[in-house]
């Protein structure tokens, strides 16, 4: 065993190259000592670290020249280091697995000794003019019976062929081995960017003023009104040319559109400004909302910003079909998010806008409307129309005076006449769309009909209200009680759930608003949780 003094030595020293001294620790009296190995390689974390460190620990214990390190990627083991080889071989070789026999030990997991491969009844081929000796060894790394790839080691340093104790040997170190480099992996997993930021990189690169686009961000995207430049390039040199000015509507024909199709790879759009990143956020929504090492409150983050974006582009022009097919892009992207978190939670304290409490509001609402209906098992579609819905209703606010909407105290009869009527111009702007269901332009008509008859426009009472309809009205009014709002200041979950219950009576249908109180109580319970186990 290790002495407190040997184990501290045998860690300090990782970082060396070698070292007699250090490698005298791990092989006592011609005996390895698998202990000081593990200490050695389980305390490095740097893949080129650890890398080297293996090589050291293989030729010298097993006093061999030559060792490399392949890792399975995809169906082939790609050289990852060897102490031999030119990095250019390193590069471009690539073994099959399965194929030849570092494919075939990674395939089989079993470790192979090869005392002449000339003669070797399983491998039988010439000896690479590279190795003086015709003997080898190759041993499987594994972590939890998993291979992940394999250990290489080539030509005795006395000449002799390798031997069953110099196997057992190098089996010790690909067993250590194999856990360093799973532990230099996550490691490195931790440190990467999220697709965020990799997104962010790319829009703020000084060194490139434009921005790639897809045939869909053009046709009912983002950048459909958009300037396109034509890259051009010569001799490593890229030259952008003006293509398509932008403002009027890009595909007006078949022959324009097969042009865009055939050069879509050369269309760019110039960056210029904070409309334009999140436009180029929301053409990557899909890629955001699908990246596993982002974390789901980072996703909200950007998708609160490009609903905002859309929203505000929706309001200026809200007959433009483009505009309608990118709040549908937007409420599918957020029914995966919604669908792929952990434990179907998401952190109701996240899903909130910061922007203006218009925006900011239907965006809230929209947001917990569609973890609320999945939460209690609305379909796909249900859930669909109801977030598209919501993410509509207050379209009809347009029309309405920004000095009434933003006023800080109680409205007047006359301007609180003006506010309702948003309700019946939304429906009616939706309507003349033609590109949304009945069932998400009824939602702006409905949002604020009252249970009991006491709503507007129409004073609709009970069932003659949707459940779509009834869904909206408890999760608007709790949006907007939990919210900075001009003439109040937010409140917590747990009062707003206990005004609505108490102080509300007869607004809301008491089924459904019971069933959204359970639902705040158990996503309540279920983040504390996460939070306790961080």
């Amino acid at each position: 065993m290790l002495t407190m003094s040997d184990r501290d030595a045998s860690v300090k020293d990782t970082g060396k190259k070698t070292g007699s001294a250090w490698i005298k620790n791990v092989s006592l009296n011609n005996r390895v000592n698998e202990e000081a190995i593990g200490i050695a390689l389980t305390s490095v974390f740097q893949f080129e670290r650890v890398f080297k460190l293996i090589s050291s620990l293989v030729t010298n214990i097993v006093t061999a020249k030559y060792s490399s390190i392949m890792l399975i990627e995809g169906d082939k083991l790609r050289i990852k280091y060897s102490n031999h080889l030119p990095e250019n071989v390193e590069n471009e070789c690539g073994v099959k697995v399965g194929e030849s026999i570092s494919g075939w030990a990674a395939l089989t997991g079993v470790n192979v000794l090869v005392k002449n491969i000339e003669t070797d009844t399983r491998f039988a081929k010439k000896n690479n003019i590279r190795y003086s000796s015709k003997s080898f060894m190759t041993v499987p790394l594994l972590v939890s019976g998993k291979v992940m790839g394999v250990l290489n080691v080539n030509d005795k340093m006395n000449g002799e062929v390798f031997s069953e104790s110099d196997l057992n040997t190098l089996k010790i170190i690909a067993r250590y081995s194999a856990i360093a480099i799973r532990n230099a992996t996550l490691l490195e997993k931790t440190k990467k960017l999220s697709i965020v930021q990799q997104l962010d990189n790319d829009y703020y690169d000084k060194k490139n003023k434009y921005l790639p686009v897809t045939l869909k961000s053009l046709k009912i995207g983002p950048f459909n009104k958009s300037e396109l430049y034509l890259k051009n390039s010569a001799n490593g040199e890229h030259n952008y040319v003006l293509y398509w000015k932008g403002g009027d509507r890009l595909f007006i024909n078949d022959k324009r559109e097969e042009f865009i199709r055939k050069n879509i790879n050369k269309l760019y759009v110039p960056k210029n400004g904070r409309k334009q990143y999140l436009r180029f956020m929301e053409s990557n929504l899909e890629k955001v909302v699908g990246h596993e090492e982002t974390c789901a409150k980072e996703k909200l983050s950007i998708a609160k910003d490009i609903a905002v974006n859309i929203v505000s582009d929706l309001s200026a022009v809200p007959d433009e079909i483009c505009n309608i097919e990118r709040a549908k892009q937007w409420i599918n992207s957020i029914m995966g998010l919604v669908r792929n978190s952990r434990n179907n939670h998401i952190d109701m304290g996240s899903v909130k806008a910061d922007d203006q409490y218009l925006y900011g509001h239907s965006i809230n609402v929209t947001m917990l409307s569609l973890i609320f209906a999945h939460h209690i098992g609305l379909n796909v579609e249900e859930i669909s129309e109801l977030g598209l819905g919501l993410f509509l209703q207050d379209i009809g606010m347009k029309d309405v005076d920004p000095l009434i909407i933003n006023k800080p105290t109680k409205l007047n009869s006359d301007e609180y006449t003006i506010i309702k009527k948003h309700s019946e111009i939304g429906f009616h702007m939706l309507q003349e769309t033609g590109q949304v269901s009945p069932e998400s332009c009824i939602l702006a008509l409905l949002h604020h009909e009252n249970f009991d008859g006491s709503g507007y426009p129409h004073g609709l009472k009970e069932n003659d209200i949707s459940l779509n309809g009834r869904i909206s009205r408890v999760i608007d009014v709790y949006s907007a009680i939990t919210s900075d709002r001009p003439y109040a200041n937010a409140r917590t979950s747990d009062a707003a759930c206990v005004i609505m219950k108490e102080k509300m009576k007869g607004l809301f249908d008491t089924e459904v608003l019971g069933d959204f109180i359970d639902f705040v109580k158990s996503v309540s319970v279920a983040n504390k949780s996460n939070v306790v186990g961080v």
